[in-house]
């Protein structure tokens, strides 16, 4: 019996093949992008846990999306069903694809062609929102366009393409379009299409999505950090004097009323990079990190956005993110300069006294302003810091039987490296007080020590694909190939003022992960 079952069971990624499809604007053709379909990374939250669809043999369910505004359609093919024994039947696979799909794909009257065929439009469509920028990349022409999900049109193209969040992020979830609209005005689509020229595909849009992203906007407490940071305040050039204004607040004192309708979107905000993902044919060619540089590009010149966050981010988007703002921390004069010390006052070094990392860092005014110009996270921007000092000295120089004599040895690079190390184990030792508190003195210098070597590990690693990526734009320079309108805008910073990664995930980076664990 086990052996009949067996012929009956079939793996749910393997079955589901993926297509971009054009229209043509006459006989409703498709025409397939791709000359192979793609499938998804996971299935489970549709199929269950083995990823595995009973009841079928042969089975193929083939999902089109018109290449351009994602409408969808679903063929479902098979040479078998298996007849009900039973309590035991077959999958219902409609009923389970309802919840990812729109209802007219399961109407079941029409076929892929009149579903997502015929467009009249196709030639002069265009994406929703506006276009942020445009880059080339082998030979070929790509667009980033955003739209607030407060568009019907960004918040149909979105909820056609949401099943690719379950496809494509582990534990990835559809977010509910039926919201009021002003929680939907606090979400933006970003959406990346490769553009073909409209000589080669006469009467087809040119458009073919390649990865999109969702952002959703935080409102934050206002405090007097974040209401400096954001530029929500005015000082007297003496300090003695602070006024804030909500914007938009008319100045008449009797009434309070707003000169306009008052935006929310306009208070000091996180900005929270939520669903990120691009589509296999298009991974492991830079798109992603083109996205998050956009993306990031638009957060940092939005004046009110005090903080730029991520959604539980997978290590290869924790990756991409490292690469990507290093690479622009690397663009500040204020961040490039910072450099470790070689000799300490003794006073701070003797048993009892605190680690002195402002003065192995640089100072708190400093970091702090860069953080904020940045618009960093507070651990991420200390991760970056802490990776870029480790980049000043040179790797000979990064062993722990150099520095015997602590702060007496005898070359300064082996000094450097002994205060860089007290510096990155008092992060580790603050970040994960909790989990350590719980464990002997002798036990928590040794767990300590261990997730400060994997930290050092993890950095000279990413330093590496640093360099690698920088190399690499000059190269893309040289050639013309540069990103056009991509790069962050820098904000001045006073001296004395926080490829991968193509799909954003749930897993957390875990360094030394016994238990209990500590993080780096």
């Amino acid at each position: 019996m086990a052996e009949e079952i067996e012929k009956w069971l079939t793996g749910s990624n393997e079955a589901l093949n993926v297509n971009l499809v054009r229209s043509t604007s006459k006989s409703g053709d498709l025409l397939r992008v791709f000359a192979k379909p793609f499938h998804p990374t996971f299935t489970y939250p549709i199929f269950g846990e083995e990823e595995t669809i009973f009841g079928y043999r042969n089975l193929e369910l083939n999902l089109d999306f018109r290449a351009n505004d994602l409408r969808p359609s679903l063929d479902i093919q098979y040479e078998e069903k298996w007849k009900p024994l039973g309590g035991t039947k077959a999958m219902d696979l409609k009923e389970m694809l309802k919840d990812y799909l729109p209802e007219y794909v399961f109407d079941g009257t029409n076929t892929s062609a009149e579903l997502i065929g015929s467009n009249a439009n196709a030639g002069s469509w265009k994406p929703p929102g506006k276009l942020l920028n445009s880059y080339s990349l082998h030979d070929k022409q790509f667009e980033i366009w955003c739209a607030s999900l407060a568009d019907p049109a960004a918040k149909e193209i979105f909820r056609r393409m949401q099943i690719f969040i379950p496809f494509y992020i582990e534990g990835g979830t559809c977010q509910n379009l039926d919201d009021q609209d002003w929680t939907m005005e606090r979400w933006t689509l970003f959406l990346v299409y490769e553009v073909t020229p409209l000589k080669k595909l006469p009467g087809i849009s040119p458009y073919t999505i390649v990865g999109f992203s969702t952002s959703y906007r935080l409102w934050i407490f206002p405090t007097l950090e974040i209401l400096r940071a954001t530029g929500s305040i005015s000082e007297a050039s003496n300090g003695d004097s602070i006024s804030y204004t909500p914007p938009q607040l008319a100045k008449d004192p009797e009434t309070f009323r707003y000169a306009e309708p008052y935006n929310p979107l306009s208070a000091p905000s996180r900005e929270r990079i939520s669903q990120f993902v691009i589509l296999p044919p298009y991974q492991s060619q830079s798109h992603g990190a083109h996205l998050y540089n956009t993306m990031f590009a638009l957060f940092i010149s939005t004046p009110n956005i005090y903080e730029i966050t991520v959604e539980d981010p997978n290590e290869a988007f924790d990756d991409m993110r490292d690469y990507c703002d290093m690479l622009y921390l690397r663009t500040l004069p204020a961040f490039a300069s910072l450099s470790l010390p070689t000799v300490l006052p003794a006073s701070t070094l003797v048993k009892d006294a605190n680690i002195p990392t402002d003065l192995i860092l640089g100072p708190d005014e400093t970091l702090t302003a860069l953080r904020h110009a940045a618009k960093i996270s507070p651990r991420q921007f200390a991760r970056l810091v802490e990776m870029h000092l480790l980049s000043t000295i040179p790797p000979l120089h990064r062993s722990t039987v150099r520095i015997t004599r602590k702060e007496k040895s005898g070359h300064e690079n082996d000094r450097r490296y002994y205060f860089w190390r007290l510096a990155l184990k008092e992060r580790l030792y603050r970040h994960n007080a909790d989990q350590l508190a719980q464990m002997e003195q002798s036990e928590r210098v040794e767990k300590v020590e261990e997730t400060a070597k994997g930290v050092e590990a993890d950095y000279a690693r990413l330093l590496e694909g640093v360099e690698k990526r920088a190399k690499w734009a000059k190269v893309q320079e040289a050639n013309g190939s540069a990103v056009r309108g991509g790069k962050r805008k820098k904000r001045v910073i006073a001296d004395d003022d926080d490829d991968d990664g193509d799909v954003l995930g749930s897993a957390q980076e875990v360094v030394a992960a016994k238990r209990p664990k500590v993080t780096g």
